[in-house]
């Protein structure tokens, strides 16, 4: 039987390196904002806001895999500060050919 060729590989074998090699794996990186987010004086894009900013939110339902029959939304416009509410009746159709399960909606 013939034997089966070795296999080849462009990288180098693990063996002929050493720690001195390496410049970033094994090492601690350096954190310049570390100081900044452990004492929470970082800011985040959660953190800043803009004259006449809306904010969104999202309700879920609390029950997995539920079926929605009917939506009333009149409860949450009449809500002080509430701009909009957007339901999936809201998006527009998909327009692209990739592959979906119908089965679960991503909004009600």
């Amino acid at each position: 039987m013939d034997k089966a060729p070795e296999p080849t590989s462009s990288a180098a074998p693990l063996g002929e390196y050493t720690p001195r090699d390496f410049k970033v794996v094994g090492t601690r990186p350096l954190r310049p904002d570390g100081i900044d987010k452990v004492t929470g004086r970082a800011q985040y894009g959660a953190d800043l806001s803009a004259p006449g900013m809306l904010v969104g939110k999202m309700l879920r339902s609390p029950h997995a895999h539920a079926r929605i029959k009917s939506l009333d939304v009149s409860a949450a416009l009449a809500m002080p500060g509430v701009k909009a509410v957007m339901t999936a009746a809201d998006l527009p159709e998909p327009r692209d050919l990739e592959a979906r399960d119908v089965s679960e909606h991503i909004m009600a």
